[in-house]
């Protein structure tokens, strides 16, 4: 759509705007090279006369000039690294104020807010709070009024605009007329309905979302330092991107003392943490660790022993629901604190006394059953519960769920876990994703990790619980099991998916029976092919795939299964078509290069794709019971444009009514002419 001269006028402004910026940038770093460069001749230089000199009075002099011309080139460095990420996205809002003065004139002031300040180019950093907050709280022609920078500033906002930028170009504008997108094919601008649009995820960190948080939303980034951080939200809604920021902002040094190498970053999945990892830059963090929960509590447990190649080794097989469900139950860890608490401080353990507690707590299941509340622990299944730890220990196993019994026997007798920095102690934060997978006892060696409650950060969605032992306490009981009563916490809910479109989110809505959204990005309607069996279903896969690859080259589609085993079987399927286009993600490899990626439903938490295709979403893999619609809820959600659901045989029963809703665009191929087939 062609926009009208207003539109194109306010477009050519803002890009104006922006190109000046970059322009300035570009000199700036012209200008810090040649200091730089300066800088380290004048140092070797010094260097060198240091060499030559024989008094040790003048060495010393020298010796104190060079320390300070080696810091002016490490403060150069430094600046001339930020200057150059800023040249590639130097801001991402700009806003002007029309702001009182004590004499009662008025004077007009802009500023951009950016990942890092720029005074000269008046880019303030987003996490200096008291400016920021005029963008996020306020509208554009709204009054206000605020203590900022010691002082009460009055006046009006005259201009709020926002902006995009991929690669050093400016490829969005937002203003009070709409929406413009950049059309590189045309090379128009265009209008665009609906709000902003979040960057597509063609790499494999999370999309910038700062421009487009809320006004609550921001409060919750930037709320005091001395609270914890509850974070509840829909798929995609930003929840570790808001979380991510928050960490950002507590590391500024005008928000809190606390200093990256005392923080860590949690989570269960290895392909969630690959891709935190690679999103710490874009947030303006470095230093900070991203680790699994196992790889993480495995730092302390792997300390207990002498032997350096110590490794914990894990069972072939799972162990059964029944056992899993007792080990990881919140009654197991009352009954293990109270055992444990009170006993006197001990400076070292190993970790055969660690499992004697674990034993000893199995071996009396009266406090076990007293403490369930979800009556679903039995005698039985403790007395299994021993019998499998008893054996997995004397041959020198141990489970997924020993990692998190261990540990906390560990903190409870020794006040401490390992921490980043290889000492004995607690850390300054912890931040911790996809809580809603965690046990009772995961998450209280979490909780033991800290200080205080305000040291934590912690990030879920009850609707994406995939545990399919229920071990999740819930919101409420996690708030008062462990006393994060309400002036200690903050909980925020964020219920605006910038990820998926809306369409896709509705059909989302849909399988976990509610109407929670409201708004979003508009977009394709899901489609479903109905097949008439496996090898049918197989060749229509193929020609999806075949279109979205043509359509999206650059993109990654994701192939979605129910199990890993059904994911390695899809995969071979796929191979022959595609070669090396398509590969296997699993908890081992998982790549986010462009392509047709494979994978299993357990390996995709967190993670998004432009295009996914669900395979053969099954009631058999997809119950009818919560499990089974959470499980469908991720897979479904992981799209951010384009889904596709291709099934054979009985489909899940919390899909919608095929060939009624208009929640998908149904495909009976069971009764279609291929020659009929359309997109």
């Amino acid at each position: 759509m062609s926009l009208t001269p207003e539109e194109q006028e306010s477009v050519s402004a803002e890009h104006k705007v922006f190109s000046t910026v970059k322009e300035s940038v570009a000199t700036q770093i012209t200008r810090v090279e040649q200091r730089l460069f300066a800088e380290n001749q004048r140092a070797r230089a010094l260097t060198s006369e240091i060499h030559e000199t024989r008094r040790v009075e003048d060495k010393a002099l020298l010796a104190s000039d060079e320390g300070v011309s080696h810091a002016l080139k490490d403060s150069r460095r430094e600046e001339l690294e930020t200057l150059k990420k800023q040249v590639e996205n130097p801001y991402f809002a700009r806003i002007s104020l029309e702001e009182d003065e004590p004499s009662g004139s008025t004077r007009i002031i802009e500023y951009k807010l950016g990942f890092a300040a720029n005074p000269d180019l008046r880019i303030i950093d987003w996490r200096k709070a008291p400016i920021s907050k005029l963008y996020y709280e306020y509208k554009e022609g709204e009054d206000y009024l605020e203590e900022i920078l010691g002082r009460e500033r009055s006046g009006k906002v005259l201009l709020r605009n926002r902006i995009e930028v991929e690669r050093g170009d400016l490829k969005t504008v937002q203003n009070r007329l709409g929406t413009f997108h950049w059309n590189a094919k045309t090379a128009t601008w265009e209008s665009a309905t609906g709000s902003m649009h979040r960057r597509k995820s063609t790499d494999s960190h999370l999309p910038e979302i700062l421009s487009l948080i809320t006004a609550e939303q921001f409060r919750s980034i930037t709320v005091d330092a001395d609270t914890a951080i509850l974070i509840q939200g829909v798929a995609g809604s930003g929840k570790t991107t808001v979380a991510l920021h928050r960490l950002a902002w507590l590391l500024h040094t005008d928000n809190s003392p606390l200093q990256s190498n005392d923080c860590v970053f949690l989570m269960l999945s290895p392909a969630l943490r690959r891709y935190v990892e690679n999103s710490l830059p874009s947030a303006g963090i470095s230093g900070v660790s991203v680790r699994t929960y196992h790889e993480w509590a495995g730092r302390t447990l792997k300390r207990l022993q002498s032997d350096a190649d110590f490794a914990l080794a894990r069972p072939p097989f799972p162990a059964p629901a029944g056992v899993q469900r007792v080990k990881r139950s919140l009654a197991v860890l009352k009954a293990l604190e109270a055992r444990i608490r009170g006993a006197a401080r001990q400076s070292s353990v190993t970790i055969e006394m660690l499992q004697s507690d674990i034993l000893d707590v199995l071996s009396n299941p009266a406090p076990i059953l007293a403490s369930d509340e979800t009556r679903l622990i039995s005698e039985a299944t403790v007395r299994e519960a021993l019998e499998w730890s008893r054996k997995n220990f004397e041959n020198g196993l141990f489970d997924w769920s020993d990692d998190g019994l261990l540990l906390r026997a560990c903190q409870l007798r020794t006040g401490g876990v390992i921490t980043e920095k290889g000492v004995h102690g607690t850390y300054g934060h912890i931040i911790v994703d996809e809580v809603q997978d965690l046990s009772p006892i995961e998450l209280s060696t979490i909780i033991g990790s800290v200080k205080n409650h305000k040291d934590l950060t912690l990030v879920g969605d009850t609707s994406q619980n995939i545990d399919e032992h229920g071990s999740f306490p819930g919101w409420d009981k996690l708030r008062k099991h462990w006393n994060f009563s309400g002036d200690m916490s903050k909980y925020v809910s964020l219920e605006v998916s910038h990820r998926s479109t809306l369409p896709i989110m509705r059909l989302a809505d849909h399988i976990q029976q509610r109407s929670l959204v409201k708004t979003g990005r508009n977009g394709r309607v899901p489609i479903w092919f109905k097949t008439r069996n496996e090898s049918h279903g197989i060749e229509h896969v193929l020609k999806w795939l075949n279109k979205a690859v043509e359509l999206y080259p650059s993109m990654v589609t994701a192939v979605i299964c129910a199990t890993p085993e059904e994911a390695k079987f899809a995969y071979k399927m796929l191979q022959p078509t595609f070669g090396q286009l398509v590969r296997l993600g699993d908890a081992y490899s998982f790549s986010f290069e462009e392509g047709i990626l494979v994978t299993d439903v357990h390996q995709v938490k967190g993670l998004e794709f432009f295009s996914v295709l669900l395979w053969n979403p099954s009631n058999q893999s997809y119950g009818s019971h919560d499990y089974g619609r959470n499980l469908l809820y991720v897979a479904v959600t992981r799209a951010e444009e384009n889904l596709c659901i291709v099934t054979w045989g009985r489909p899940a029963a919390a899909l919608p009514p095929f060939g009624v809703s208009k929640l998908v665009r149904s495909m009976d191929m069971t009764i279609v002419d291929e020659e009929s087939e359309r997109e």
